[in-house]
């Protein structure tokens, strides 16, 4: 699994998704290995022949690039910078390469409201550079609370306890934190297991439902079934049928109220009718 360094021609990018005004990206492709990652389609724009999820390009200029940008526009003090979009910003190779730190750090010279998505721990080694900020968010993704179905289906990110422990870290350091709980898996990830292990930790949550049309589902499926054949076909099931979601929503709903925690968005791919089906809010970190 290689790394291969270039040189970006831009870095702050607007953003159209809610809640973002800007994303950063400061590598390309991933190597966590997310059997389920919608964001394989960008490997078509990477000239890789290697499968998504083996190869990451760092963009090692990044950090310099974003400083150019800035000393010619400042970002005004409401204008949201989101880490990342289509790739983490924690993964393994950030500990040698440090892009996401150094970023974060043009960043703080501006004092930008900056957004951070991830499934890493690493995330921790700078919370002295968020801890400053007087704007930032950390979200933490998960699918499931399960530290061995989560070596199954995302090998190489750190697994779920590691995650909550960097939350509740970050929590204590007075950084605002919430989860995402994405993708969510019928039979495999266990919502009252997931609020449970976020009760405490978060004060806010949102779901969403795996995406059966992201080109990724069977090899999913054949990833559970690898270890409970019955459970995979149930998976499939389920995940296709819309009013589970609409109970499974219901349940999450009454779960974070006992919990104290406010569930901020449930996202559903599709309803009845094949129309987008979004309730009713974007998260941000």
């Amino acid at each position: 699994m290689g790394v291969r360094e270039i040189q970006a021609k831009s870095i702050l990018q607007k953003s159209g998704l809610p809640g973002a005004d800007y994303v950063i990206n400061p590598y390309t492709g991933c190597v966590h290995g997310c059997v389920y990652c919608y964001a394989r389609f960008m490997k078509r724009f990477t000239n890789h022949a290697e499968p998504w999820g083996s190869f990451l390009d760092a963009k090692v200029n990044a950090p310099e690039l974003l400083a150019r940008r800035l000393a010619h526009r400042r970002l005004p003090l409401t204008d949201c910078v989101l880490l990342s979009s289509v790739t983490d910003p924690y993964q393994p190779p950030e500990k040698k390469y440090e892009l996401t730190r150094r970023i974060l750090e043009v960043l703080a010279r501006h004092d930008a409201p900056i957004s951070i998505l991830t499934k890493s721990d690493l995330v921790l080694r700078d919370a002295d550079i968020l801890a400053r900020l007087s704007d930032a968010g950390v979200g933490m993704s998960f699918g499931v609370a399960d530290d061995a179905w989560s070596l199954r289906l995302e090998p190489r990110a750190s697994p779920p306890s590691r995650r909550l422990a960097a939350l509740r870290a970050l929590r204590d350091r007075g950084i605002r934190v919430n989860a995402f709980v994405s993708p969510f898996l019928p039979g495999v990830s266990d919502i009252r297991q997931i609020v449970d292990a976020l009760a405490g930790v978060v004060d806010a949550f949102a779901v969403e439902a795996i995406n059966t049309q992201a080109g990724t589902w069977a090899a999913t499926l054949a990833v559970i079934a690898r270890r409970d054949r019955s459970l995979a076909k149930e998976c499939n099931r389920l995940a296709c049928d819309p009013q589970y979601w609409r109970a499974l929503e219901m349940q999450a709903r009454m779960l974070a109220a006992q919990a104290g925690m406010e569930l901020t968005g449930f996202f559903h791919h599709r309803d009845l009718t094949g129309r987008l089906n979004v309730s009713p809010e974007t998260p941000k970190a």
